[in-house]
């Protein structure tokens, strides 16, 4: 009977493995988020307005868990690039409005080509 009691695992560890389990996805999904478009200044989003930046971030969703995003902050900043100049982005700070986690999403604004 000792056996069966030491194969059987508690109820609380299970419960606790389960929410390491989801951390380390939650992290391993911001991981891949920042290498999507919009995850850093070196991968902004293209938009044509800035009028369409923060309904567009929002949209967008939490990276960790799905939930849906709230926009916190809107700013303009000027980004260093290689050639010594600066580009001008759109940093939009958003947070999840079920597990709390917080990123920042890029834009820049461009203009649409014609067909």
């Amino acid at each position: 009977m000792s056996k069966k009691r030491a194969a059987a695992k508690r109820a609380r560890t299970e419960r606790r493995e389960a929410e390491r389990a989801g951390v380390k996805l939650g992290e391993a999904r911001l991981r891949l988020a920042s290498l999507e478009a919009g995850g850093s200044p070196e991968r902004p989003i293209e938009v044509t307005s800035a009028s369409i930046v923060e309904p567009h971030a929002a949209g967008l969703g939490c990276a960790a868990c799905g939930g849906s995003a709230r926009v916190e902050e809107h700013a303009a900043v000027t980004v260093p690039d290689a050639s010594g100049g600066g580009r001008a982005l759109r940093v939009v700070r958003v947070r999840c409005a079920r597990c709390g986690v917080a990123r920042d999403v890029y834009f820049r604004l461009g203009t649409t080509l014609a067909n």
